[in-house]
């Protein structure tokens, strides 16, 4: 069964732990309370130790998503600035469903995800080991749809562009509140049916207001005129 990180040399192990807990810990910070943090409050001067490794997107459709800042480490791996291109770029095409998916649930779900991701071995090649970190945020209209996010590579970096295959990713749900009903609020009385007795012997008062008669209609000489007199 393979591990996180298990391709990594000590050093890169230490480094890659040590940056995604500084941005698992800054995202931790944002989130006051709430679920989920806004990406309005995301400060890139709080985290400039990690800045090289850490990157914000942007969901363009189900399982895909653009990169709104990118980062050294991406432009290392891709031998150009990637701001504005679609993360798939970054992945081989044989583990672009996969890693959709995985991308898809951290939005949807919402979900922390951390991916390992290695790329394709050739002659004495001993290729790349990354590990990333997916950190769900809401817009200013509180949905999910950006991603604070934090990737680490290990190996000689060689030729540009490499892509990565996916070997494996851990999601991890993120509990939301349902909505509940509070415990203050009281139920509206609902009418009662009042009955009115009397001793026996005795009729129920009547009432005081008299009923009205009917309204009758007086001939007049004229053919199309009647007049309205009523009785009270």
């Amino acid at each position: 069964m393979r591990i996180f990180g298990d391709g990594k040399s000590s050093a890169a192990k230490v480094h890659s732990i040590a940056v995604m807990q500084d941005v698992k810990a800054y995202w931790d910070g944002l989130r006051d309370g709430h679920p989920v943090p806004y990406r309005s409050d995301v400060d890139p001067r709080q985290i400039q130790k990690v800045l090289k490794h850490a990157f914000i997107l942007a969901r363009i459709a189900p399982g895909m998503a653009r990169l709104r800042v990118s980062c050294n480490t991406l432009t290392d791996v891709m031998g150009m600035d990637m701001r504005g291109m679609p993360m798939s770029a970054l992945i081989n095409e044989a583990s672009r469903d996969s890693f959709g998916q995985a991308l898809e649930k951290v939005f949807a779900a919402p979900a922390i995800g951390r991916l390992e991701m290695s790329t394709t071995r050739g002659f004495r090649r001993n290729g790349l080991n990354a590990e990333m970190m997916l950190l769900p945020l809401r817009s200013d209209s509180g949905e999910v749809n950006r991603i604070l996010g934090a990737i680490t590579v290990d190996g000689d970096l060689g030729r540009a562009p490499q892509r990565f295959d996916l070997e494996g990713s851990f999601l991890r749900r993120i509990d939301m509140p349902s909505a509940k009903v509070s415990s203050d609020a009281v139920a509206a009385p609902q009418p009662q049916k009042v009955e009115i007795t009397t001793p026996a012997g005795m009729q129920p008062a009547q009432e005081h207001a008299k009923t009205p008669a009917a309204p009758r209609l007086v001939p007049t000489r004229h053919p199309h005129l009647r007049v309205v007199v009523s009785d009270g």
